[in-house]
């Protein structure tokens, strides 16, 4: 197979046969499980500190996690059907995100050995989950691939741990880093994975990813409330509310019909760099940004008629800001119209930023209602220029 990074969704590409549509496992939801404890943990720091540091904290320390969540839903979406000792590891990989989290709510300087054991417990067992397939010749990957994506790398965590901080974060760069740079390596291995993968799975997976970072404000939202019954603390947890059912509703009837018929023309066309993109990078965006507007949310509720601080309202400018990014880049990833993907991102960028820069003078209930607004007046504007787009077609 050709090297070259085949043309995008809309050139002409043969035909391959449909692939088979899969539910999610049980096992898989229940692997998720440990994953609303990492928001949650995620979530509270933000919202004790919402400062630039533990911003870069969380995202840094976070994408680790994502980076393991996305490989192990995309092992089990290629081989959990045909084997069903893949749910036995899925279930077995849960101790290192829950080691992971943990070593974040601790205290990651005095716990970072425990966040490198998870991440390294978790690389073993994908190491297991791809020697079944490699050894049943499902797949044409050679040895050394699993090996140096798994194994090498699960040593590196490993290793870290001897290693002083700051410097055995290096290792851990390195280690994603090493992952990220064979994915890009060697075509044929992506031929074989994206031509096999359920598209409707991966979508239905992250789809519930997302809806446990929503989930997470709601939780915010009513807990908050509870321990501050006030008219104020209920006027902000609603506001909250309705801004992440029109985020939900953006993301869901929106995003993901569109990202779906995306992906299957990336895959008839050959385009399987925007594929990985799509599915394993531009996500965690959207999932970092949600996380910010939980926080966010949780402050707000907390201390509903005071003004929120600068750094609380950046902190809900910039979650909303990024979660139409991750739309947009996905968008121009998989071949949408560039100017009107500008238009719908600037809006979503210009109407929650004004609303949250202009409120700070207000109670914090009110910069959250605004945020609502602005999110009620894109959804209604996006709906009336994607109609005039489609009457034009």
């Amino acid at each position: 197979m050709s090297t070259a990074d085949p043309a995008l969704p809309g050139s002409p590409a043969h035909e391959r046969p449909d692939r088979d549509e899969r539910p999610v496992d049980w096992y898989e939801l229940f692997f998720d499980l440990v994953f609303v404890a990492v928001i949650a943990i995620s979530a509270q720091a933000l919202e004790e500190g919402p400062h630039l540091w533990v911003v870069i904290e969380f995202v840094l320390l976070f994408f680790p996690l994502w980076w393991a969540w996305v490989n192990l839903m995309i092992s089990n979406n290629l081989y959990g059907s045909r084997y069903p000792s893949m749910g036995v590891f899925v279930v077995a990989a849960m101790p290192g995100p829950a080691a992971m989290a943990i070593a974040m709510a601790s205290g990651i300087e005095e716990y970072g050995w425990l966040y490198a054991s998870g991440a390294a417990w978790i690389r073993l067992v994908l190491l297991l989950i791809w020697l079944i397939p490699y050894r049943a010749r499902l797949v044409e990957v050679p040895l050394w691939r699993p090996l140096g994506y798994n194994l090498a790398t699960a040593a590196l965590w490993v290793g870290s741990i001897a290693v002083e901080t700051p410097y055995r974060y290096l290792l851990w760069a390195a280690a994603v880093g090493a992952e990220m740079i064979l994915l890009v390596l060697r075509r044929g291995f992506a031929f074989e994975v994206y031509e096999q993968v359920s598209i409707s799975h991966l979508l239905e997976r992250i789809g519930l990813f997302v809806v446990i970072v929503i989930g997470e404000a709601v939780y915010l939202g009513v807990t908050g409330l509870a321990r501050h019954p006030t008219v104020g603390g209920a006027a902000a947890a609603l506001c909250g509310f309705l801004a992440c059912a029109l985020l939900a509703r953006a993301f869901f009837r929106g995003g993901v019909p569109r990202t779906a018929s995306g992906l299957d023309a990336a895959r008839r066309a050959g385009s399987y760099s925007a594929m990985r993109d799509v599915v394993m990078y531009f996500p965690f965006i959207a999932v970092a940004s949600l996380t910010l507007i939980a926080a966010a949310v949780g402050i707000a509720v907390a201390h509903p008629v005071i003004p929120l601080s600068g750094s609380a309202r950046t902190l809900l400018a910039v979650g909303v800001c990024g979660f139409y990014l991750c739309n947009a880049v996905i968008g121009l990833r998989l071949g949408r119209r560039v100017g009107r993907v500008a238009v719908l991102f600037g809006l979503a960028v210009l109407l929650p930023t004004l609303a949250c820069l202009l409120t700070g003078g207000l109670q914090a209930w009110a910069t959250v209602g605004f945020v609502a607004l602005a999110l009620l007046a894109l959804d209604v504007i996006g709906g009336s220029l994607g109609a005039h787009w489609y009457a034009r077609r």
